[in-house]
């Protein structure tokens, strides 16, 4: 494993990866990261962030449970600009009961911007919860809807 940094309007991240891909991104706030930067995946970020959306995804390695890792796709299938709900995703992946469990799936989702779990919201399409707090989630759905 090996760490690098990025930056981005919300805040600094620590990109951990292994030998096949972005593993996690842990976010640090607004402190600097002691790391080196990751210029390409900044890159990737700052196009993100300038919403001209991505060509391509990094190379990720997402590590979860079969549950975890089918909400993370389906979040992955989520166009930018749109919400789906915590329902509407259970459905999806065809666990229609499951929606808390969807929340939570979305909450320990190790790589968020890229795992888009900003994008789902509760069924009133009301905001919900966000792991890197509500603040940055209405910034980020406030950004993508331009």
């Amino acid at each position: 494993m090996f760490i690098k940094s990025i930056s981005s309007p919300i805040g600094s991240f620590d990109a951990i990866y292994n030998d096949v891909g972005l593993v996690e991104l842990s976010f640090i706030g607004q402190s600097q990261s002691k790391h080196s930067k990751d210029d390409n995946l900044q890159k990737s970020v700052d196009l993100f962030f300038s919403n001209r959306g991505l060509q391509s995804l990094p190379t990720m390695d997402l590590q979860g449970t079969d549950f975890q890792l089918s909400v993370w796709n389906a979040l992955c299938s989520i166009p930018r600009g749109t919400t789906s709900s915590y329902k509407a995703i259970a459905e999806q992946i065809g666990s229609p009961k499951a929606y808390r469990a969807v929340g939570t799936a979305c909450k320990l989702n190790p790589i968020p911007l890229f795992v888009p779990c900003h994008r789902a919201v509760k069924q009133d399409q009301s905001i919900g919860q966000f792991a890197l707090g509500t603040e940055n989630k209405k910034y980020l759905l406030s950004m993508e809807a331009k």
